[in-house]
């Protein structure tokens, strides 16, 4: 399956400033800081709604498990300098209560929440609080009414459509671990509101409110 365009970006970002996080140091003495996490998330129920051609509209409270190490995992990664960030979380989530006209439904690859935060107080070392505002990159998989509703071209690619917005609400210290080096454990609240289209001419509005609960390694630049 393809990468879309959007995560093949935020990682060429990290893979790049990971070599230069040993050189780059800003004027202040905070270098750049790089963060890869794992996790999982717990989604509330919220409302899901399916519309399709010539079909009753399907609307029901949705409940969603995340099963962070089926199929593609549960990651994120991060990217910072002083006190921004940007952020790419790889959120997934898999329906646990279909109506009867659904056979399958899931945003797995994934309910991708692409960030641009801000943490507070100071800077990436001592703020422990950030928020945030994004974009959703969503990817939806399943049967409904007997037929898949994927896939849908889109000019990402594999699938993948820029399906909403999003925020977050996060909380976790750095943790000094050697020199350059450091472990975050991290809790964050994240919202999104999202419609994604389906095969056939339908969308589907698949709004989320989670908690997440991560743990990452990270490197930052020279002090």
């Amino acid at each position: 399956m393809y990468l879309n365009k959007i995560i093949s970006i935020f990682s060429y970002i990290i893979i790049i400033l990971l070599g230069s996080c040993c050189s780059i140091q800003t004027s202040k003495g905070q270098g750049l800081t790089a963060e890869l996490f794992g996790g999982t998330s717990f989604s509330l129920p919220t409302p899901l709604r399916i519309e399709q051609p010539g079909e009753a509209t399907i609307q029901f409270r949705a409940r969603y498990r995340t099963r962070p190490w089926h199929g593609s995992p549960y990651y994120a990664y991060r990217l910072g300098y002083r006190n921004w960030q940007v952020e790419l979380i790889h959120h997934k989530v898999y329906l646990q209560n279909p109506s009867p006209e659904i056979q399958h439904f899931e945003v797995s690859h994934g309910y991708n929440l692409a960030l641009v935060s801000r943490s507070f107080p100071r800077n990436q070392k001592e703020g422990w609080f950030r928020v945030g505002v994004g974009l959703v990159v969503g990817h939806p998989e399943g049967q409904i009414r007997g037929k898949a509703i994927n896939p849908v071209r889109s000019w990402l690619g594999g699938g993948y459509h820029i399906s909403g917005v999003a925020w977050q609400a996060a909380i976790g210290p750095q943790l000094g671990m050697a020199k350059h080096w450091f472990i975050r454990p991290e809790i964050k609240i994240t919202g999104a509101w999202a419609q994604m289209p389906l095969s056939g001419g339908g969308k589907a509005q698949v709004p989320n409110l989670a908690l997440h609960t991560l743990l990452g390694i990270g490197y930052r630049g020279l002090q």
